[in-house]
Parts: structure tokens; sequence; C-alpha cells
């Protein structure tokens, strides 16, 4: 009988095995996802979808639309690592150092691992009509999408998890909003944008699976 009872407690309990199976799965959906749009680019096989979601977008152009679509893409740009730096700079006041620390690795590990592949990919950005906004450099994938899940994708699941419900929607929704504003300024295709919510929501599962290891193990969980 007590070895029945050591080895019912050595099973993990069924929710424990259903959010296992459920990372995993969400794992190699992202996987698959990014690599199919990545081998695309690399072959420069183009994607049937691209120009005409992007023109459809910018027939809704409007001067008030454009200045709104200007001041959210900043947000995933310098307004993301002044955030970013803010942000960590809170947790390390209320001395929560794992999370200042995940913000940053978070932030940085996504920026670093977004310029290699905006390198090796080398895909040019749209030219369908002028932007609205100069860029420079490659165009897959968008590193203002990386820099938005990266850091307001980190802090949805932040809050979720604080249940702050309501700001964690908000804070996921945001990401989403970035990426239409690349689009919209002509700067991005909608590949581009996919490409980057699939890589960098990737790279955010990591660290969430680290940062909860490294949590349980050192008993700040």
């Amino acid at each position: 009988m007590q070895r029945l009872r050591t080895l019912a407690r050595q099973v993990p309990p069924l929710s424990l095995a259903l959010r296992w199976l459920g990372g995993l799965g969400l794992v190699l959906a992202l996987v698959a996802s990014f690599t199919e749009l990545a081998e695309d680019v690399w072959f420069r096989e183009g994607f049937a979808w691209d120009a005409p979601l992007i023109l459809a977008l910018h027939q809704f152009g409007r001067p008030w639309l454009d200045t709104v679509m200007r001041i959210v893409t900043q947000t995933g740009a310098g307004g993301a690592i002044a955030l970013g730096i803010a942000v960590a700079g809170w947790f390390l006041w209320r001395r929560r150092a794992l999370d200042a620390a995940t913000v940053v690795i978070s932030f940085a590990g996504a920026a670093a691992l977004n310029t290699v592949l905006k390198l090796l990919l080398a895909r040019p950005r749209p030219a369908l009509f002028p932007p609205l906004v100069v860029e420079s450099g490659f165009s897959f994938p968008s590193g203002h999408v990386t820099a938005a899940v990266a850091l307001y994708g980190l802090l949805a699941v932040l809050l979720w998890r604080g249940r702050h419900r309501a700001w964690a929607v908000v804070s996921g929704a945001w990401v989403c909003a970035v990426a239409l504003s690349r689009i919209y300024l002509g700067v991005h295709y909608p590949s581009d944008a996919l490409g980057s919510l699939t890589f960098a929501t990737l790279w955010l599962v990591v660290v969430f699976a680290v940062r909860d290891w490294y949590a349980r193990r050192t008993g700040q969980a």
C-alpha cells in the first residue's frame, strides 16, 4: 500500500500533464509556422496574400490615422526600450530581481535573434507605395513587432498571473496594434509581422519556461 502511495505522488496530476501537452502543442505549432514562413522568404517564393492585404489596409489611410499609427509604432521602438528599462527598474525597486532579469533577457535576447534573422534572410522591404516613415535594413522579421512581443507580451503574462486580467488583455492587444501599424505605414509585409509574432512568441515561451524552472529551484515560485 505504501508503495502505491509513493507511486501516486510521483505521477503528475492530470492538470499538469494537460498543461505540458498544451505547451508542447503550442511550441510545435509556432516552430512549424515560423519555419514555413522563413523557408518561403529564404527561397524568395513570396506570399499571394501579402500584397492584397497591405494594399487593402492602405486604402484606409487618413491624415489623423497616419499620426496615430506613427505614435503606436514608436511604442515598438524607442518607447519599448524606455518602458522596458522603467519596468525592470520598478521590479528591482520592489525587490523582484528575477522579474527584472526576465524583462532584460526577454527584450535583449529577442532583439539579438531578430537581428540575426534579418541578416540571414535579407528580405527587401515592401515597395508597393511610398512608406509613411523612413526605415532602413531588411524586412523579415519585424524588429518592432518582435520588441512588442518581448515586452508587452511578457507583461501580459505577468499581469495575467497577477490576476490583473483587464490590463493583461490590453498589453497583449498592444502587440497586435504595433504589428498593424508596421503594415499600415508600408514598412513591412503582413508576413513580416506574422513571422515576428511566431518566432518572438516561441522565444517568450522559452524565457518563461527557464524563469519558472529557476523560480521553483530557488524557491521564488
